[in-house]
């Protein structure tokens, strides 16, 4: 097993595309938060993944991510992929307190408004490649990768590019 070197740990929107960098986190944690509709279907009982079944459209999202970190300790790194940052990282900020947060953001989303003097936050922007017949979107793997580049250096970037995306 990995050298754990990032204490607990907490995944929202990890388990799709982001899955191989969700077990990249949790293979150097003590403990993984999972956040996920079907939190369960993806830790599959493993001792080091906590399971959080959560939709972030319902009002016990926060509750649900609040229980779990009361159980297992302060989170000191958090992966994010939010449907809707702008709504949800406010009601995060408190669970979340001082963690390293990386988020993912599609390449039609745009920056979100975060008070960066509260937490640290680095983002991954997704874009697109160039291919010899137009543009393709990015892999899971090349999306894990990023995300696994940034947990790593704590430094923000763009997958692909941006060009034709706003």
């Amino acid at each position: 097993m990995a050298t754990m070197n990032f204490g607990t740990t907490l995944t929202i929107g990890g388990t799709g595309m982001l899955a191989s960098a969700t077990h990249w986190l949790a293979a150097r944690s003590e403990r993984t938060i999972v956040v996920a509709r079907r939190a369960s279907r993806f830790t599959r009982g493993d001792r080091h993944l906590v399971p959080v079944n959560a939709d972030w459209t319902r009002p016990s999202f926060a509750t649900l991510i609040d229980e779990a970190i009361r159980k297992v300790g302060p989170i000191q790194q958090a992966l994010l992929w939010l449907h809707d940052p702008e709504a949800l990282i406010p009601l995060l900020l408190p669970l979340i307190g001082s963690a390293r947060v990386v988020l993912v953001l599609g390449s039609t989303q745009s920056q979100p408004v975060i008070p960066l003097d509260i937490v640290p936050f680095t983002t991954v922007r997704l874009g697109s490649m160039r291919t010899t017949s137009g543009r393709r979107w990015l892999t899971d793997d090349e999306i894990s990768e990023g995300a696994i580049d940034a947990l790593q250096d704590g430094h923000s970037r763009v997958i692909g590019d941006l060009v034709g995306h706003n």
